[in-house]
């Protein structure tokens, strides 16, 4: 049976205020809510607090919970920072006005296009979408690993397909946004409902969909590759990776400061060292490939791009300005 999730911003939000959930940030922590994987996480805060003797206490979120979060929190601000999701929500953050500017001279060096141009949120590394296949489901099935972006709607993969909901994954709305830069909007929503066809499930996170292929309970998802070589090289799942032939998107994962967080200055001293040596060492160390980094620092070759690769250039502020309308869009006409 397909299942689908179906929260809404109001939901979360709602939960958020009612149940809490997590500590609050006090005179004597920093707090942070965090879109990146937890195991990523959990490294740099922990070489974090070891270096500068900060205690930091951390929440793993999705992209659109965390959003929503900050948002339902915004008269009482119990996080100080977001680090990680795509650059788009943090945009979109940015224009509900959840989110304040800071000039970080650790970013001096960082390419223009991948930092706001007022200073409200810097890119971490690039974070660039890709097929996985499960290869013992692909042998049961007599079928061969998808290429491109059409041939997942193609009739046989249906119900063998999982991806992330857009409404709570980042992952998900940077498909949607790729798709509408490729296509055009009304030839991208056609696609999307050609896809649904295909689609088993919607996941709440974005790296829910590759962990569901590594246990053979889909035969094809779509995620982030630095999740993907994680499972691959880690957890030696039967994972193969395909970066589509007719181009893909990519995610410029980024850091903020919340609009009235409570330890504003310790989340400071966290944005700043998120460019530094160490932290950029932990971000390739968990495959990526950070946007600012010394000769020292060693990016795993898996992440490597292939130099065929078409990147498909996305507007970070429009996506921003257009994500609830686009997935209220697509709760209507996909979802619904």
């Amino acid at each position: 049976m397909k299942k689908h999730s179906v929260l809404t911003y109001a939901v979360v939000a709602l939960g958020f205020l009612f149940l809490g959930g997590c500590k609050s940030s006090n005179s004597n922590s920093l707090f942070v809510y965090t879109s990146l994987e937890e195991v990523t996480a959990k490294a740099l805060i922990k070489a974090f607090e070891e270096e500068t003797k900060i205690k930091t206490e951390f929440v793993r979120l999705s992209t659109g919970e965390a959003g929503a979060r900050i948002e339902a929190e915004k008269n009482n601000p119990q996080g100080s920072i977001w680090v990680g999701g795509p650059a788009g929500s943090h945009a979109e953050a940015r224009d509900k006005g959840l989110t304040i500017p800071y000039h970080s001279p650790a970013t001096s060096t960082l390419n223009a296009k991948y930092k706001d141009k007022e200073n409200y949120w810097s890119g971490l590394y690039l974070g660039i979408l890709a097929f996985v296949a499960n290869t013992d489901q692909l042998k049961k099935l007599g079928l061969t690993a998808p290429e491109t972006w059409a041939d997942l709607t193609d009739p046989k993969w249906k119900n063998h397909i999982q991806i992330p909901n857009p409404g709570t994954s980042g992952t998900s709305y940077n498909v949607m946004t790729t798709l509408i830069t490729k296509f055009g909007e009304q030839d991208a929503f056609n696609y999307m409902k050609n896809l649904h066809k295909n689609i088993s499930q919607y996941t709440r996170s974005g790296a829910a969909p590759i962990k569901n292929a590594a246990l053979g309970e889909s035969a094809v998802a779509v995620g982030y590759t630095q999740d993907i070589f994680r499972l691959i090289y880690e957890s030696k799942a039967p994972l193969q990776l395909i970066y589509p032939k007719d181009g893909t998107g990519y995610e410029v994962a980024a850091v903020s400061l919340i609009k009235g967080g409570k330890q504003t200055e310790l989340a400071q001293k966290l944005y700043d060292w998120l460019y530094s040596p160490a932290a950029s060492q932990i971000l390739a160390d968990n495959f990526n490939a950070p946007l600012v980094k010394t000769k020292e620092t060693q990016v795993k070759p898996e992440v490597l791009l292939p130099v065929t690769l078409k990147l498909i250039d996305t507007d970070v502020d429009w996506a921003g300005k257009n994500r609830q309308r686009l997935i209220d869009l697509w709760n209507d006409r996909i979802n619904g």
